[in-house]
């Protein structure tokens, strides 16, 4: 694709969702922000590329505070707290 990177399509109808989320993390990789907020970032790859996309950010970005929201527990291991979202509308710090 190296080759279409100045082309101007909408690549949300050519790539797939997986392919998609693969390019957010190299553009964090890429511009290295201070904070980075992260919504299902990888709802669409396999747990073991999302764990060596997560353990990649750790390791290449490590003074960058990293927010995510994400619904699989094999996230909780690339964070140091966790907020959960309690019934009634109450949230928990763990």
């Amino acid at each position: 694709m190296a080759a279409r990177l100045d082309d101007e399509a909408l690549w949300s109808h050519i790539l797939s969702v997986g392919e998609q989320q693969r390019i957010a993390f190299a553009r964090a990789l890429l511009v290295k922000p201070a904070l980075l907020f992260m919504d299902e970032a990888s709802s669409a790859l396999d747990e073991s590329s999302e764990a060596t996309l997560y353990a990649l950010l750790k390791a290449q970005l490590p003074q960058t505070i990293l927010v995510s929201v994400g619904h699989r527990s094999t996230l909780q291991p690339f964070h140091s707290r966790l907020l959960r979202w309690q019934e009634g509308g109450h949230w928990q710090l763990a």
